[in-house]
């Protein structure tokens, strides 16, 4: 449209001077033919010099909005045109360096986002899902593809969530709560909401999710601890205390009754000083106080003196051991005390829980660069939904039997920690009526 125009009025122009020049100079024909040709090659060259670079501006400025910042435009004149040229092309690098920054930015949080432990989700003003980070996709068993542009409520199906998020969206402000997630499994999150936008105009809302499992597990631990501590200190208390006040009241004067009750109330001491001396022992050991004296052991020989000790106990119930080790068996690198109270804990388990003529078995064998070392037993078993707990301290699947035996309830717990401060692990399997099966492994010495 603009060179027509400009072709037009240079043709008006120069067909108005030929004209007048025609009828001053009473020029022929041939003149005039001349004259107009001449017009209109002169409109010609100056239109095509005028639109050429706004042709090309057109077709840059295209790809510009396609994101295609390679091509510049050539700067051949300081008129308006090239200043317009010029000032596209700085526009031009000024929003591909801008694009760049931006996309370097995103780059920068989703790396962010994707190596954070906790969980990230963002909604619209709609409640629509605009952020998933890798971190939520595992929480909630979630492809991020299945989710972003998906209402929350339809995707997360987690009511405590979507009702968060719903109300910091009205409200404007920061909330914190904790919520259970039951699927893929139970856990339990802290979780804090904040708005997107200022307060007066809230355009979303993210959540960020901590899984807080793991704490809520060790405070439920931590009173269970105590109360157990509490059980097993007052009850033999409670009895010391109780045939104190009997002797005191006249039963001293009986010779006989004095002497049974001395002996009970001894029993319950003696009970206390155990679970004193065990619970100083396992805080010892898990605060590392207690070093690991490290040396070289005959396995042999040390679980063959083990065996011993147990062998009058054995017999009077009737019950039978095997012992599967060879006389070559290579050394270990260990603390040898400890790990004979290792044996020694493990050992009396087995042999109080396994009824009169039963059979325990002892054995220990090279995996890989361990070793492994089992003992098992034809006992009562133990039901799998129990196995793992068994190593936590006063943890006891049948607590009335568990008394009746005796014991503190920590020897496992104290197996446990000692295995782990020499750099092995403990394990444990077992079947109702079947016997049981407890194994820990040690490293074994590495030849130079």
């Amino acid at each position: 449209m603009l060179r027509e125009k400009i072709v037009w009025k240079l043709f008006l122009t120069y067909a108005g001077l030929v004209i007048i020049s025609i009828y001053i100079h009473k020029m022929v024909l041939p003149g005039v033919v001349l004259g107009f040709a001449l017009a209109l090659g002169i409109a010609f060259l100056v239109a095509r010099a005028i639109t050429g670079p706004l042709r090309e501006m057109r077709a840059i400025s295209r790809d510009i909005a396609r994101g295609d910042f390679s091509r510049k435009l050539r700067v051949d004149s300081k008129d308006e045109i090239g200043q317009l040229a010029d000032a596209l092309n700085r526009m031009s690098e000024k929003i591909k360096k801008r694009i760049e920054t931006i996309a370097g930015d995103r780059d920068d949080l989703l790396a962010i986002l994707s190596r954070i432990i906790e969980g990230v989700v963002a909604v619209d003003r709609e409640e629509k899902v605009i952020l998933f980070n890798p971190a939520a996709e595992r929480m909630f068993a979630l492809p991020k593809d299945k989710v972003l542009g998906e209402f929350c409520w339809e995707v997360l199906r987690n009511s405590e969530l979507n009702s968060l998020l719903k109300e910091v969206l009205n409200k404007g402000e920061l909330l914190s709560r904790e919520l259970t997630v039951l699927f893929p499994r139970e856990r339990i999150f802290a979780v804090h909401a904040v708005p997107l936008g200022d307060r007066e105009k809230v355009w979303g809302a993210v959540a960020v999710l901590h899984d807080i499992t793991g704490m809520r597990k060790l405070e439920e631990m931590r009173v269970e601890f105590v109360a157990n501590v509490s059980h097993e200190l007052r009850t033999p208390l409670t009895s010391i205390r109780g045939f104190v006040e009997t002797l005191k009241e006249g039963a001293v004067d009986n010779p006989e009754e004095k002497v049974r009750f001395l002996n009970i109330i001894e029993k319950h001491a003696d009970r206390l000083n155990h679970l004193i001396n065990d619970l100083l022992q396992l805080s010892r050991i898990e605060s590392r106080e207690i070093k690991m004296e490290s040396r070289s052991i005959n396995l042999k020989e040390l679980i063959d003196e083990v065996v011993a000790d147990f062998e009058d106990k054995m017999d009077r119930k009737g019950q039978s051991i095997e012992v599967k080790i060879s006389p070559e068996f290579p050394e270990i690198e260990a603390d040898r005390e400890r790990i004979e109270q290792v044996l020694n804990n493990l050992l009396d388990n087995a042999v109080k829980f396994t009824p009169p003529e039963g059979k325990i078995c002892l054995s220990a064998l090279e995996e890989g660069e361990d070793i492994r070392i089992e003992i098992s037993d034809t006992g009562i078993g133990i039901p799998r939904e129990y196995l793992s707990r068994l190593f936590e301290r006063f943890y006891r699947v049948d607590k009335a039997r568990s008394k009746e035996l005796g014991g503190t309830g920590l020897g496992l717990s104290i197996v446990k920690h000692i295995v782990q401060a020499h750099g092995g692990t403990v394990g444990v399997e077992s079947e109702p009526d079947k016997g049981s099966k407890f194994f820990f492994t040690l490293p074994q010495i590495q030849s130079s």
